[in-house]
């Protein structure tokens, strides 16, 4: 069974380009523009992973991390992080992966199929 990834950004030839990347790779795919959006997204089909942009218009990466890693059911979802943001590391509570932008393919499919295989 494929592993369902969600990618959060604004910037949709970024959302375009993982989408693809991650297809090819065999995974299901799924894009949200914003933190609301991707937060309704998750409600409806839990990812097995989601990478995350944090800086978004309407919502931020950093608000939706900490809002799915408070409700229950979503604490569990991997999350790496993709941006292009000085201080990111700091940005989140729990150490998870970080990407820059651009974005070191190679890399991220290594680190995604640790991850989920």
């Amino acid at each position: 069974m494929s592993k369902n990834i969600l990618v959060v950004d604004d910037e949709r030839d970024v959302r375009d380009f993982l989408a693809d990347l991650l297809r090819d790779q065999g995974y299901n795919v799924r894009t949200a523009a914003d933190g609301i959006e991707a937060m309704e997204m998750i409600k409806r089909e839990k990812p097995d992973l989601i990478l995350l942009d944090l800086m978004m218009p309407k919502e931020t990466g950093t608000d939706l991390y900490r809002k799915i890693h408070r409700k229950k059911e979503f604490e569990e979802v991997p999350v790496i992080v993709i941006s292009g943001l000085p201080g990111r590391y700091v940005a989140v509570s729990k150490s998870v992966p970080v990407f820059d932008k651009p974005i070191d393919e190679e890399g991220l499919i290594k680190e995604i199929k640790s991850i989920v295989g």
